[in-house]
């Protein structure tokens, strides 16, 4: 019961079902105990009226003292509910009804009245004859009762029918109603992270329209801090490029000079420093870009080819730690998309393949298509990820304590934000042996259909 009070009073749409039905059966019954009770009134007036005629056209026919009329002449399918006549006496004070003796009260006055009786209760009319003689018109009141308690049932038949209608067409009103704010409430869902464009509020009702207009300006001052942060980064690296590259040439110039060796190696370490920097820098500057949402030119290129330009940048590191580098494609894995997304983004997770990888070891590069579908996959021969660490993986400078591999932490962060900015889909699994012990890292990335637009 509680959580059901819980669901009514967190949901509208529990809430306005709730009370809209409430108010259906509260109308509903209160109009159906007024029709009801009308109508047996009305009922009942009829049927007095009834005596009243019967009694009119008896006099008509003047009867004599003693007349007794206890069954029609036709057979009737209900002989309780006859209409008995009889002719009093004028010092007579009881009738026979049926099988009983009733007792007339001491004032007589031509209205209907109830008598009771020993056995049951009589609705009698009583009519003053010019003799002085009194004609007397009675039914049983349990028989008059059924019959308009059966005429007043019909009148609330359409009540207790239409009631669970109602509430059925309650329940679907509301729903139908309610269906644009829960399309708006989808649509937020099934947006990427970085889609802060304002919600489509055309179809959304006038009342609902305040809360999105808010939302709006929400989302568009979040975008404006965002595309700040961004720019901020990429002015940043973009502008300490340059004296990092004029240090860098300094120190290849002091390098001419001779030096003791403590000079040599303190010169080495900093340059070594300076590169870390200069990388550091140019992966920020790719991680503003793979945020960007401009779109750029759709390109249409085999993934062997794109493999080869990759290659081309992070052979020199491969052959560095001797390693065994396997590229197996199709001829149907043609990636069409954005390259400059393409190329950053299997670079990034070659990159990071080859930095953890053991030397010696080996690297599958493949690329299959499928349903249409492109999939490209790369495993290596490294250390994996363990378990624990998978939901911080790919968060911005996060890297695994312990791996003993210098970098910035910044690679499966450009590669996450380059997939949601296509619409694709990263994932990252460890291979295990046959002992269950890992083996290796495999990173598949999954092309939608068709050519990809930012």
């Amino acid at each position: 019961m509680d959580g059901l009070k819980r669901k009514i009073s967190a949901s509208l749409q529990a809430q306005l079902s709730f009370w809209l039905s409430v108010a259906v059966i509260a109308t509903s019954v209160g109009g159906g105990y007024f029709s009801f009770r009308g109508t047996f009134h009305e009922a009942n007036e009829f049927q007095d009226d009834q005596l009243r005629q019967i009694a009119g056209l008896m006099q008509q026919q003047e009867p004599h003292t003693g007349l007794l009329i206890t069954q029609s002449i036709e057979e009737s399918e209900d002989p309780e509910s006859q209409v008995i006549v009889q002719v009093l006496a004028p010092e007579a004070r009881q009738i026979r009804l049926l099988d009983e003796d009733v007792q007339l009260p001491a004032s007589l006055p031509e209205i209907v009245q109830t008598v009771p009786g020993n056995r049951y209760t009589w609705r009698v009319f009583i009519r003053h004859l010019p003799d002085s003689s009194r004609l007397v018109v009675s039914q049983r009141t349990d028989v008059r009762d059924e019959i308009a308690g059966s005429s007043a049932w019909r009148t609330v038949f359409p009540f207790i029918l239409l009631v669970p209608l109602l509430l059925l067409l309650v329940n679907v009103l509301v729903r139908t109603m309610l269906k644009p704010v829960k399309a708006l409430s989808h649509d937020l869902d099934q947006r990427r992270d970085s889609d802060l464009s304002p919600l489509d509020d055309r179809h959304v009702p006038m009342e609902i329209r305040p809360f999105t207009a808010s939302i709006n300006a929400l989302l568009l001052r979040v975008k404006r801090s965002v595309d700040t942060q961004k720019r901020f980064v990429a002015d940043a690296a973009h502008e300490l490029r340059s004296p990092l590259t004029a240090l860098s040439l300094q120190v290849d110039n002091i390098r001419k000079i001779a030096l003791p060796p403590p000079a040599t190696e303190r010169m080495m370490e900093l340059r070594g420093g300076l590169q870390r920097m200069r990388s550091l820098l140019e992966q920020l500057l790719v991680m503003a870009r793979s945020q960007e949402s401009v779109a750029h030119q759709v390109t249409t290129i085999s993934m062997e080819d794109v493999f080869k330009q990759v290659l081309e940048d992070l052979i020199p590191s491969a052959e560095a730690k001797n390693l065994d580098i396997e590229v197996d494609t199709e001829r149907s894995a043609i990636f069409s998309g954005q390259l400059f997304d393409a190329l950053m983004l299997i670079k990034n997770l070659i990159d990071n393949a080859i930095r953890y990888t053991p030397a010696g070891g080996q690297l599958v590069l493949r690329a299959r298509r499928a349903h249409d579908v492109l999939t490209v996959t790369v495993e290596d021969t490294g250390p994996g990820i363990p378990d624990e660490e998978m939901e911080r993986i790919f968060d911005p400078f996060y890297r695994i304590l312990g791996s003993g591999e210098s970098g910035s932490g910044l690679g499966l962060a450009i590669a996450k934000a380059i997939v949601e900015r296509n619409g694709a889909s990263l994932e990252l699994r460890n291979r295990v042996d046959a002992n269950g012990a890992r083996c290796g890292l495999c990173a598949s990335v999954k092309f939608p259909p068709g050519p990809v637009r930012a």
